[in-house]
């Protein structure tokens, strides 16, 4: 187990090593410039600016200053909030994504789950059709277009809840309830489809025939089995609620990473860019390890199978 931990460790640094670089390169060779405005600077200031940040160094050079830098744990300055660097740009915004990021995936987990084993056990009546039927809606309603809704009947219909904004329970509700939506219907379908193979395996066959109680098959068998794909979605998972956050903030006018990454791609604002990119890419290395080790730690043949 701490073999294959260290490992899976090892094995995602070429990963975020090469998100770093191709950061580099694309935030370079992206069309125009942080200082290509609308109001062109006199050429001794860009000159010096560009000079300031490193700019006029060689390519190479660039990028080993840059690859140092973030070793260190410097993301640099800011381009176009003079005097702020991106980590204290991103000191409270990232609480704020967090918070939103981690709440919404706990509930999706927990949602989605319990959905999902409540349609497994009753599987083929009435009601688990009609989630089902529900939950195929909400996975083909984008977050962009649930938002929009959700606002329109418990905002401006009925004012239940604030449009915009963060720092309560009420303001929270909105954007949470827009991101859960999707990925617990997901989860549910999921958990829903895979418990449901478990009970027609032949190992459970056996189990019922040698007389296990129903609770003692689903515990022993179905339930540790029919929850690994559920576990492995995780990884995926994490990484979809991250990016709709970028979404959400923006719809919701909440002060996080996803909104400032919106403002900075219109600023060309390169540091703050890449900053929150490689914040987000080493998220998505994370929790993806998490999950294989969720894996395994349910599963120890895994790493068996991986191994040969």
């Amino acid at each position: 187990m701490f073999l294959h931990c260290l490992r899976r460790l090892f094995s995602t640094i070429p990963v975020v090593w090469l998100v770093l670089t191709l950061t580099f390169v694309m935030l370079r060779y992206v069309p125009g410039g942080p200082f290509d405005d609308e109001r062109e600077l006199p050429g001794e200031i860009r000159i010096a600016m560009e000079a300031y940040y490193g700019d006029r160094d060689s390519l190479i050079s660039q990028y080993g200053n840059y690859m140092g830098k973030i070793l260190h744990g410097d993301l640099g300055p800011s381009y176009r909030q003079i005097g702020w660097s991106v980590g204290e740009l991103l000191q409270n915004k990232m609480r704020t994504s967090f918070t939103l990021g981690a709440c919404a995936l706990i509930l999706s987990i927990a949602i989605g789950i319990t959905v999902g084993l409540m349609q497994a056990v009753a599987y083929g009546k009435w009601w688990d059709r009609l989630l089902s039927g529900a939950e195929v809606f909400l996975i083909c309603m984008p977050a962009y277009v649930v938002g929009p809704i959700l606002c329109y009947v418990f905002v401006y219909k009925f004012h239940i809840f604030p449009a915009f904004g963060w720092g309560n329970l009420r303001s929270a509700i909105l954007p949470l309830t827009t991101l859960v939506l999707y990925y617990s219907a997901f989860i549910g379908r999921l958990t829903r489809q895979s418990m449901a193979e478990q009970r027609t395996q032949l190992y459970v066959r056996t189990a019922m025939a040698k007389g296990l109680s129903p609770w003692k098959i689903f515990k022993r068998h179905i339930f540790f089995n029919g929850i690994q794909p559920v576990i492995a979605y995780l990884g995926p998972c994490s990484a979809g609620v991250l990016s709709g956050i970028f979404v959400i903030e923006n719809l919701f006018n909440i002060p996080g990473m996803g909104r400032l990454f919106i403002q900075a791609i219109g600023n060309r604002d390169y540091t703050v860019i890449g900053g929150i990119l490689i914040i987000y890419a080493s998220l998505v290395v994370i929790f993806n390890l998490i999950a294989d080790l969720l894996l395994l730690s349910i599963d120890p043949r895994i790493s068996l199978q991986r191994e040969k």
